[in-house]
C-alpha cells in the first residue's frame, strides 16, 4: 500500500516548506509536491489501481505535468 511521506525542506531561497513524498515498502520518493490535498489524491489514485514500485517514476511525472 503506498502511503505519504512529509518532511520540512529549505528551499535556495531560505524558505522552509513542507514536501509531501510517496513510499511503498523500500521505494521512497520524497518531496513531490507541497500540496496535501494534491498528494492526497495521488495516493489514492496509487491504491486504488495497485500501481506498481517499477512505474512509479512515471507515474510521479505524469501526476506533477496534471497539477
Amino acid at each position: 500500500m503506498w502511503t505519504i511521506t512529509e518532511k520540512q525542506y529549505t528551499n535556495e531561497d531560505g524558505i522552509s516548506y513542507t514536501g509531501y513524498g510517496v513510499t511503498f515498502g523500500d521505494c521512497v520518493i520524497d518531496d513531490i509536491t507541497p500540496s496535501l490535498s494534491a498528494i492526497t489524491r495521488f495516493v489514492e489514485e496509487l491504491n486504488r489501481y495497485e500501481a506498481s514500485q517499477a512505474h512509479i517514476g512515471e507515474l510521479v511525472e505524469n501526476f506533477l505535468a496534471e497539477i
